[in-house]
């Protein structure tokens, strides 16, 4: 204990307004219809003041997700702000705001922050607060403290940018903490402010008082606190979308709070505040990716920072402005030589090995604590010796054999690598088949000596599967199936010719054809002027795709201006034609 003192996804979507030979690129919230509104307004004042919410409010029951971090409410509320009624306008200004002077501060040791407490507790009795024999000043040290180790970790050891400064709205140009008693039980929440650069905004953090009936109370829920809202205002004040409302994209929101959530682990390894959301991912991993919560998926920054180190992380956040966030996680690892869905299918044989399965020395160090994974689908073999699954885009699919004979058990996991679906249609499922058999002919997997399978699909796109018998991996490698030709996005979309990790900047079309044939390539803008024609190989594009790339520059190797493309791919008699969009910051 220290001092006194909803998350309901919105999909945003790109609108591209045409106006002569220019287009603006603008992002705009999914529209609520008023029910939806109100349960916003109702859960965030939950969360963030249920002392002003009326008594005939209906209240919601709140998760224990919906209590660890109010970044995403405050960012769907702000985002959705001019929709709500005049009424619940006016609250909302209240507490969409700093909080009010306090009476004392003090500056962390680095000079980086400044932490702001009252010495008397809330109802203003002035009685001061002590806990578990701590004064008020030794506690606030303890904040000053966490926050130092947690810039120090994620800014001078990782390298991320720092966010800017505020322009002295707390008092002085520091980074504002506020040490309030969070009477909802929230864990804290970073608020953000003012735009002051292209992808940059101001923010400030709050966080409890206390700490007292968390999953990680006192001094522990504090620091693991700090490490997580802290990386909330890295990402919003040098990553953020290239918009003049709102730096948060909201369909991305779970990227933001799976980033947050694994800082926790990195900088306090020892608190482990995390475990209290993984059984959500393990129940379901048959989701898409970005469906999950993200408080879940802490597990896969671990498991990337494992196998690849901490710059894949670097590298995604500087992708984010004008990538999606699955985009941005895949164009990480196209450098490194594998993709999104090589590797979460690699995650998923990780997550098998958890709980009592976990083996000393391999996979999560921690894999003891975790829970166990739940099938998507249990069989009885050889009564039934196959599983038909609709799986969506970008989900790991675990299937149980039970051999009823031997005692045999068989896990197939079954990833879907459909990064463009995922992004674009994420509702799409794709149907499959999975078939074992007795021995180690009749089907295309051999599985060790005593088993076979075939996996086979009723419509096209990009697929990894494993295997694991009695708790050996006897088979991991990838099936590789493409998008048809006339199913294609060219990625990132839009592109800009700065937020690119890569030396150069580079658009990806998928084509469906051999590595190294050729093609015609010709991009025309919307009036039909030929900007730019070549022949160009067919390559290995992130995501085990294969198609062809461009550098964004025309025939005289000059920058495009802002607005919308025509691609054209031809090859023989075969034709793909799709549009793209150019975005200068």
């Amino acid at each position: 204990m220290f001092i006194n003192t909803i998350t309901k996804k919105i999909a945003i979507y790109f609108s591209l307004v045409l106006l002569s030979s220019t287009v603006n690129v603008q992002v705009f919230s999914q529209e609520l219809n008023q029910q939806q509104l109100d349960s916003l307004y109702t859960k965030f004042l939950q969360i963030r003041a249920p002392e002003l919410l009326p008594q005939s409010s209906q209240l919601i029951s709140l998760t224990s997700e919906d209590r660890k971090c109010g970044f995403g409410v405050i960012s769907e509320v702000k985002s959705n702000f001019n929709n709500f009624n005049i009424e619940q306008k006016q609250i909302l200004k209240q507490i969409l705001s700093r909080p009010i002077e306090m009476q004392k501060s003090i500056v962390s040791p680095s000079g980086f922050f400044r932490v702001h407490f009252d010495t008397t507790n809330s109802n203003g009795n002035g009685i001061p607060s002590y806990v578990q024999g701590w004064s008020i000043n030794q506690n606030v040290t303890e904040v000053a403290k966490a926050l130092d180790s947690a810039y120090n970790f994620e800014v001078n050891y990782l390298g991320f940018l720092a966010p800017p400064q505020d322009n002295a709205a707390g008092g002085d140009f520091r980074y504002d903490v506020y040490i309030i008693d969070q009477s909802s039980q929230i864990y804290g929440y970073t608020e953000w402010e003012n735009k002051v650069g292209q992808v940059s905004w101001t923010s400030f953090m709050v966080i409890d008082n206390d700490y007292s009936g968390y999953y990680s109370s006192g001094l522990d829920g504090m620091r693991v606190t700090v490490a997580h809202e802290f990386h909330h205002g890295i990402q919003i004040g040098n990553y953020a979308i290239p918009d003049v409302n709102s730096p948060v994209r909201l369909a991305d929101s779970y990227f933001y709070e799976l980033t947050s959530t694994s800082m926790e682990e990195f900088v306090y390894d020892d608190v482990n505040d995390y475990y209290a959301y993984m059984h959500s991912y393990f129940s379901s991993t048959y989701k898409t990716f970005p469906n999950h919560i993200g408080y879940d998926m802490a597990i896969w920054n671990i498991f990337l920072v494992k196998n690849f180190g901490f710059d894949v992380l670097i590298n995604q956040w500087e992708a984010m402005p004008s990538q999606r966030a699955l985009y941005a996680i895949n164009s990480s690892l196209y450098p490194i030589g594998t993709s999104f869905q090589k590797e979460y299918n690699k995650f998923g044989i990780w997550t098998y090995f958890t709980s009592y399965r976990a083996i000393p020395g391999l996979y999560f160090d921690e894999a003891l604590f975790y829970p166990v994974v739940t099938p998507l689908v249990t069989v009885s073999y050889p009564q039934f010796n196959y599983a038909q699954v609709d799986a969506y885009a970008t989900s790991n699919n675990f299937l149980r054999f039970g051999n009823v004979t031997n005692g045999d058990t068989l896990f197939s996991i079954i990833t879907n690598g459909d990064i463009n679906s995922a992004v674009n249609e994420p509702n799409t499922t794709f149907s499959f088949t999975y078939t074992l058999f007795s021995d180690t002919i009749s089907g295309n997997r051999k599985l060790a000596d005593r088993y076979s399978a075939d996996f086979s699909l009723t419509s096209s796109t990009l697929w990894s599967i494993s295997e694991i018998l009695n708790d050996v991996v006897v088979l991991a490698d990838s099936i590789e199936k493409q998008i048809p030709s006339n199913f294609s996005y060219a990625y990132p979309n839009p592109f800009n010719y700065k937020s690119n990790f890569l030396s150069t900047p580079l658009i990806f079309f998928p084509f469906e054809s051999k590595t190294g044939e050729t093609v015609d390539f010709a991009v025309y803008s919307v009036g039909m002027q030929l900007m730019f024609s070549s022949e160009l190989p067919i390559q290995n594009l992130p995501g085990d795709q294969k198609g062809v790339s461009w550098n964004g520059l025309d025939k005289d190797e000059n920058n495009l201006a802002s607005g919308v493309y025509i691609y054209v791919i031809k090859r023989g008699d075969d034709i793909l034609k799709g549009k793209f969009v150019i975005f200068n910051e």
